[in-house]
């Protein structure tokens, strides 16, 4: 019985020792685990942020070839300006927004132009 006792004590022991050892290495590998599966998918998202124009400040080469074709002296021929280019500007004010232009007062203060 008391050999069998020394045996049991033998293998926890050994189970333990090892089981601390596993996880010391564990301690080193799982970091460079997550780094690398964080780099591969930044590698896959950050192309599609880049073409969607989703990173702040960054302009792709399509977002900048199509900036510089834009027109802006038209204010004085009655076109407005719309968040869609449709290629054909829109020339009329969309009846929805008449009367919404938020004016500055000369006393100060601000006012919409259906409030004058």
């Amino acid at each position: 019985a008391q050999a069998n006792l020394a045996q049991t004590i033998r293998v926890s022991v050994l189970f333990r020792s090892s089981w601390s050892a596993m996880a010391a290495v564990m301690d080193k590998v799982m970091p460079v685990v997550g780094g690398l599966l964080g780099l591969w998918a930044a590698s896959k998202v950050l192309p599609v942020m880049y073409r969607w124009e989703l990173i702040p400040g960054v302009g792709s080469p399509a977002y900048w070839e199509r900036a510089n074709k834009i027109n802006y002296h038209h204010y004085s021929e009655g076109i407005v300006y719309s968040p869609y280019d449709t290629g054909d500007p829109i020339r009329e004010m969309p009846p929805e927004c008449a009367g919404k232009m938020y004016l500055r007062q000369k006393g100060g203060g601000w006012k919409l132009q259906s409030e004058m």
